[in-house]
């Protein structure tokens, strides 16, 4: 079977995931998702940053027509945003996809709307989106080429009100079955390395390295996932800063899930600054 490349946005997103999801901290999070006999689906998320001692939520619903192949979703937030986003996968051309999405901020009467196009196949991604600004309109593109696993992909953005590039971005590396390789190059500035290897249904690791050819500083962060028997996850991550972050997530029971991470300053631990998260969701 022929490699269908992931777009240039999602090239080493298992080795950013193993470092990102189930780590909340410094927020409590509140998620209910249900969905209708129509298919209509509802949203609806609250969270508190501990840190900053901000609360906000956001209530989204979508609903989809899969033989027509739309998909319109609409979302509010606390701050009074409305946004909207509608997307059309028209069935003749398989892998195309358009989608035209728009924010309103009615208490600054501040608007903004993109239109998003994207196309793969075999061995090809690509991907363009233009963002309508009252300044000028900003471009991106993107295109991912894949063969035997191997991949190189290179993104592009430009502003039109400064005449500037916004995105140059390379990304070269290697997925196998159970393990990705993944280079990139970030606006000539940041050398990011990652990988990422699924040793067992059960067991993922993760490591990444970033380089800045301009600071000569290096990061470096070692990640672990396992799940237990029951179902629960552990998840456990450590950087060259000396930060420690810890997570455990289980289902209390069908459509519910109760996570808890926690984040610890190991170079300074008696002088505070460690974190806290608690997330509770509930599905149906």
């Amino acid at each position: 079977m022929a490699d269908v490349p992931p777009p240039f946005s999602d090239l080493g997103k298992a080795a950013r995931d193993i470092f990102d999801k189930g780590y909340d901290f410094p927020k409590v999070k509140l998620s209910l998702k249900t969905k209708t006999e129509s298919g209509v689906e509802f949203e609806t998320n609250g969270s508190h940053d501990l840190d900053k001692n901000r609360t906000s939520g956001t209530l989204k619903t979508k609903l989809k027509f899969p033989e027509q192949g739309v998909t319109f979703s609409e979302s509010w937030n606390t701050s009074s945003e409305l946004e909207t986003e509608l997307t059309f996968e028209p069935k003749p051309v398989s892998g195309l996809k358009f989608t035209l999405s728009s924010s309103f901020l009615p208490s600054s009467g501040h608007k903004s709307a993109k239109l998003k196009t994207s196309y793969k196949r075999d061995y090809l991604s690509v991907d363009g989106d233009v963002d309508l600004q009252m300044a000028g309109p900003v471009f991106k593109g993107a295109a991912v080429f894949m063969y035997n696993g191997w991949y190189t992909g290179y993104q592009v953005g430009y502003n039109t009100s400064n005449a500037k590039l916004t995105a140059n971005n390379f990304a070269l590396g290697y997925q196998g079955k159970d393990f990705v390789v993944h280079t990139s190059l970030a606006n000539i500035a940041d050398v990011l390395t990652s990988v990422h290897h699924k040793v067992s249904d059960k067991t993922e690791v993760g490591l990444t390295t970033t380089y800045n050819l301009q600071t000569s500083n290096v990061s470096l962060g070692l990640a672990g996932k396992y799940v237990l028997e029951d179902g629960a996850v552990l998840r456990a991550k450590v950087n060259n800063q000396g930060q420690i972050g810890m997570g455990y997530s289980q289902n209390l029971r069908t459509g519910v899930k109760l996570s808890l991470s926690g984040l610890i300053e190991g170079r300074n631990i008696n002088a505070g600054g460690h974190k806290l998260g608690v997330s509770l969701e509930f599905e149906s």
